[in-house]
């Protein structure tokens, strides 16, 4: 559904394989993964990893020789005679080889080391990495550490100072850096992927803080300790995060290699990045950054709500400002209710659907939902409404089940659970008139019922609660109807 989409599916795979590339099983072509590859994608978990494996290297292929060359090849696939004994318009790594060396224009050292590393053989490059700016020389210094998803990477285990360390012959090619600076966007590809693991990298900045930028400090303020800061820096450069004209950084923005990558970078950078950087990888890196810093600062919040479109902050401003921004979109103002559904703008949809979800997953100091996420989640379940809409809601509705799972209720949240319960049965009922396509809802719903019982026998006294809520019954009498529906899943 659009370039966003395709990148963003690609860079969820490539994520996927790093993590999962650390044995022989994901390697393309040797003993240990298949002796028919054809079709892997249909051999269990490993098979889907390899199939995206083989896309990234392939992708990687294309990227070095070029889309008319990589074309080529493509079209001498195609058009082929086909064979008796090869019902397949298929080649092996060999050929595939071969063609790659006559057609792609690819130097015989580069396709010596790529196909043994990245075919042959399993194991991701990880690269770890952060910076440094040098105001005297107007540059940056970046420190990196590459190591291996495979367990038997020396820098993995620590040993980082053994005679191995350098042993590993890395992979093939260089790794690009792009600066976003003040004056524009440079790309700067220096970083090898092959060669000593630690490495330290310089990039010269273009751009400079210029005189008007910087402000004399005030009569009796102090240096803050460094030869080159006793100027104080403008309101803009304190922005910045620091006194440089950096905005943010990316590594490999074009997703040339399949690597997993740790950069680390100033949070006002990574703001700068999630506010400033069209590109949806670029967006999602910096959410996932932001997302793992020890404490969550206003201007962190600030930065996610503006990139909703709505700046206020509370305390607690992340669950207030994705329910206001819902409603905005789905509530009328008059009754203050949902309106009937309506999902004709695609990119909406997957953000709204989004929403109950990380409304869900929000905590307060004692580790449970806030009673507003709770009334949040039912009100829109309840008054769910797909009348006039052209388009299904069963994978709106499977969300919003797949949210009530992620809940943790506290003392009044609680007093909510029956009619949760309730619309969740309804929705069972309902399935089974009219099943979804690969019962998804039913899917959900029971993983669903599945975390609240978990959750209710490990910390909440149930037996407090049976007298007014009847929690017991009705839950009795979903585990009568959901062994019926596993046993109908099962028959399917």
């Amino acid at each position: 559904m659009g370039n966003n989409e395709a990148r963003y599916r690609r860079y969820k795979a490539n994520c996927a394989v790093c993590k999962a590339d650390a044995s022989g099983a994901t390697a393309l072509s040797s003993s240990a993964a298949s002796t028919d590859l054809h079709g892997t994608q249909s051999i269990g978990f490993y098979g889907k990893i390899r199939s995206w494996k083989a896309i990234a290297v392939l992708q990687m292929l294309e990227k070095q020789m070029g889309l008319d060359s990589f074309r080529k090849i493509l079209q001498n696939i195609v058009h082929k005679p086909a064979e008796t004994i090869r019902p397949f318009r298929s080649l092996s790594t060999k050929e595939f080889r071969h063609l790659a060396n006559k057609i792609g224009n690819l130097e015989r050292p580069f396709l010596k080391e790529f196909f043994p590393r990245w075919v042959e053989s399993c194991g991701c490059p990880v690269m770890r990495m952060g910076l440094s700016y040098n105001k005297r020389r107007n540059m940056v210094e970046l420190a990196v550490l590459r190591g291996c998803t495979t367990k038997t990477s020396p820098i993995l285990n620590g040993n980082y100072d053994n005679e191995s360390r350098d042993g590993d012959a890395g992979w093939p090619g260089m790794m690009s850096i792009r600066v976003h600076e003040l004056d524009g966007m440079y790309d700067h590809p220096i970083l090898p992927l092959a060669g000593e693991a630690w490495q330290l990298l310089e990039l010269q900045c273009h751009s400079k803080l210029a005189a008007k930028r910087i402000q004399k400090p005030k009569k009796g303020s102090k240096p803050d300790g460094s030869d080159d800061n006793a100027d104080a820096t403008s309101t803009l450069d304190i922005r910045n995060g620091m006194d440089s004209p950096l905005l943010w950084i990316r590594v490999d923005p074009e997703m040339e290699y399949l690597a997993e990558i740790h950069f680390h970078q100033p949070v006002q950078m990574w703001i700068n990045q999630l506010e400033k950087d069209k590109d949806v990888v670029a967006q999602a890196e910096a959410i996932t950054s932001l997302e793992g810093q020890p404490q969550l600062s206003f201007s962190v919040v600030n930065a996610l709500s503006n990139f909703l479109g709505d700046p206020k902050k509370t305390d607690l401003s992340g669950l207030q400002n994705l329910i206001k921004f819902y409603k905005s979109r789905r509530f009328d103002e008059d009754i203050g209710l949902p309106r009937p559904n309506d999902f004709h703008d695609v990119p909406e949809y997957f953000i709204l659907e989004a929403i109950p979800y990380a409304v869900s997953l929000v905590r307060t100091a004692d580790k449970r939902s806030p009673t507003e996420a709770v009334e949040f989640v039912l009100q829109l379940l309840k008054y769910n409404d797909n009348n006039g809409n052209p388009y299904s809601d069963v994978s709106w509705l499977a969300a919003l089940v797949q949210s009530i799972g992620e809940l943790e209720f506290c003392q009044q949240g609680i007093l909510l659970l029956p009619s949760l319960l309730k619309r969740i049965d309804r929705l069972l009922q309902f399935d089974s008139l009219m099943p979804s396509h690969n019962g998804i809802l039913t899917v959900s719903c029971i993983r669903a019922l599945t975390r609240i019982a978990l959750k209710l026998s490990a910390s909440v006294p149930v037996i407090m609660f049976m007298g007014s809520l009847n929690l017991l019954e009705i839950l009795k009498e979903l585990h009568g109807k959901l062994k019926l529906k596993l046993a109908g899943l099962c028959l399917i």
